[in-house]
């Protein structure tokens, strides 16, 4: 089992959807511990979950829209599966199963890491368009 796990997810084809992606290319020029791995996931839905299960603590970022101006963010955090309201309520998301899916099956297989924290950023635009707002 790895130690940190810095996760961005997003389709960089739906405008702020993409928030994610663009972190985790933004953090890969900066100086990390060694213990810190960052993946660009995507787009991935299930597949997420053996990734979650890899590691002992897992950073997430995502687009969330939980009625926020453009660009806030929260942190969600602890021990369980947590999610914006919104989002752990969308089903069938731009990710395909989509994150709220793959959270809920890691808790159901008990392979959720020792430690979860979700950033959500409030997306201005999900459209067709490449590039954040």
């Amino acid at each position: 089992m790895g130690d940190v796990l810095v996760l961005g997810i997003g389709n960089p084809l739906r405008g702020d959807d993409g928030v994610g992606t663009a972190v985790i290319s933004a953090l890969q020029h900066m100086p990390l511990p060694p213990d810190v791995e960052l993946v660009d996931g995507g787009t991935a839905g299930l597949e997420i979950v053996l990734l979650l299960q890899a590691y002992r603590r897992v950073i997430v970022v995502d687009a969330a829209d939980m009625g926020l101006l453009p660009g806030e963010w929260r942190r969600f955090g602890g021990n369980t599966a947590v999610l914006p309201a919104n989002e752990a309520n969308t089903v069938g998301t731009l990710h395909g199963a989509g994150f709220a899916e793959a959270l809920a099956l890691a808790e159901a297989l008990d392979v959720l890491p020792d430690e979860l924290v979700v950033f959500g950023v409030q997306p201005q635009r999900v459209d067709w368009v490449e590039g954040l707002s």
